[in-house]
């Protein structure tokens, strides 16, 4: 019975190893290709290929100031929100206050 257990964990370390190993090489593999991709893709100087590059660039700075522009508006709107929710805050407090009978929350 632990002759058939041993095989059986060994089997697992063997499958394991070698399931490990190919992984290994398969992206290592992969990565090489993809970079062989890129490598290729940038040597291209088409009139297509430098068209498309361009306009790429040119939407990601936009996007990009958009972005920027957004957070800017954003952090202005929120900190007019915020003073604007005080006001109101204060104001009803001071209306709560002259409510008969509730001067003594007001306090």
């Amino acid at each position: 019975m632990n002759e058939r257990i041993n095989t059986v964990v060994s089997f697992g370390i063997g499958a394991w190893d070698s399931v490990r190993t190919n992984a290994t090489e398969i992206l290592k593999n992969l990565e090489t290709e993809v970079n062989a991709l890129i490598a290729s893709g940038e040597s291209v100087q088409s009139e297509n290929a430098v068209k498309v590059r361009t306009a790429v660039s040119q939407a990601s700075s936009r996007l990009t100031t958009f972005i920027e522009a957004t957070k800017v508006q954003s952090t202005a709107l929120s900190e007019k929100a915020q003073k604007t929710l005080s006001q109101l805050e204060e104001r009803a407090k001071a209306l709560m206050a002259k409510l008969p009978g509730r001067k003594e929350e007001a306090v």
